[in-house]
């Protein structure tokens, strides 16, 4: 009786302590049909399967432990892969980091999302998957890559720190440090703040961020923001974006990326609707800007709560010499000056 009465007190403090901390392991897999057409002299096309159409693949750990007094410790790893054509990737790529929750607010030390990520990527009906990617033409890739600053997404280094949501406003700071690579050279180091705002259906917010960069790669600054409201029959947002690249030895203008998005979704049937507006202009410092406008609707159909099928079409045209093309996987890709890009894909998407 002795023994069984330890054994019991032993499990009853062993599922206690398990109550006060969990880990989860969660992912998406995505994986459609693309078709992608360039017009132009120089253009190629793509058709394929790839990956992340509607949703980003990833796999995932996330965990907390309650430290009592309301202080908690909290972590993530997120890892990216791609379920058409798996290859390497490195473990926490999609961010990494610990840190502290409580009254105060979260403080997290690792990898994280820039401040300007969000405010993109929540106010865009197609976010940043597929041929109907609105967010500056492929994740903000296409506007870094001009403006010259490496990293679009993510910081490594970073300090982050989330205040509690008051009134509805929710404030976060970051401070990414560059770890002192080589003297003089301060490339990486990045600031950046973010409000939001969400009460009811409407939902908005303002984010900026400032790079260092180093030689060719230039010091960035971006500035993003977008709003919201959720009519119930359809939720319609815009969001805006300035990228802005300049030399980091001299502080000269070198490119800047104006982009404005405007779209909705809507319940329709078992799924959701989707449809958006791009317009970006790529100023290189030239007379005349280079202009690039896009269309792109899509449907979304529900088989579950975690399972949905999906199509998209999308169609973008190139002014002024610009040359971009609809967002692909396949970096051979690519359009001609003034030419037009056309695409389409369709494809399942499991969340887990």
């Amino acid at each position: 009786m002795k023994k069984t009465l330890i054994a019991l007190a032993a499990l009853a403090a062993t599922g206690a302590a398990m109550a006060q901390s969990s880990v989860t392991l969660y992912g998406v897999v995505d994986v459609g049909f693309a078709s992608v057409n360039n017009s132009g002299v120089g253009s190629t096309d793509n058709t394929g399967l790839t990956s992340s159409n509607m949703t980003t693949n990833r796999l995932g750990f996330r965990g907390t432990e309650d430290l009592g007094g309301g202080l908690k410790a909290k972590f993530q790893i997120e890892t990216s892969l791609t379920a058409d054509q798996p290859g390497a990737s490195s473990i926490g790529d999609r961010g990494a980091w610990v840190g502290l929750e409580g009254g105060f607010g979260e403080v997290r030390l690792g990898r994280e999302y820039s401040t300007t990520f969000w405010s993109g990527f929540l106010f865009s009906p197609f976010g940043t998957g597929g041929v109907g990617n609105g967010f500056g033409f492929a994740n903000r890739v296409v506007a870094h890559t001009v403006t010259g600053q490496t990293n679009p997404i993510w910081n490594n280094n970073a300090i982050t720190y989330n205040t509690p949501r008051m009134a509805g406003f929710q404030a976060h700071a970051q401070y990414a440090f560059d770890e002192q690579a080589a003297a003089g050279n301060n490339a990486g180091r990045s600031a950046g703040l973010r409000l939001n705002y969400s009460a009811g259906p409407l939902m908005a917010e303002l984010a900026y961020s400032d790079t260092d960069g180093s030689g060719a790669t230039r010091d960035h600054k971006s500035t993003v923001g977008g709003v919201s409201y959720d009519f119930g029959v359809a939720k319609l947002m815009t969001n805006f974006g300035q990228e802005k690249g300049t030399n980091a030895a001299t502080g000269a203008f070198v490119a800047k990326v104006s982009n404005f998005e405007i779209g909705a979704v809507a319940p329709v049937g078992p799924g959701r609707a989707r449809v958006s507006y791009n317009n970006t202009k790529i100023d290189l410092g030239t007379p005349t800007d280079q202009k690039i406008t896009k269309f792109a609707l899509g449907y979304i159909y529900d088989l579950s709560k975690r399972t949905a099928v999906y199509a998209t079409v999308a169609s973008l045209k190139n002014k002024n010499g610009a040359a971009l093309s609809l967002s692909s996987t396949n970096p051979a890709n690519t359009g001609a000056a003034n030419g037009r890009s056309t695409g389409y894909n369709v494809g399942i998407s499991h969340v887990f």
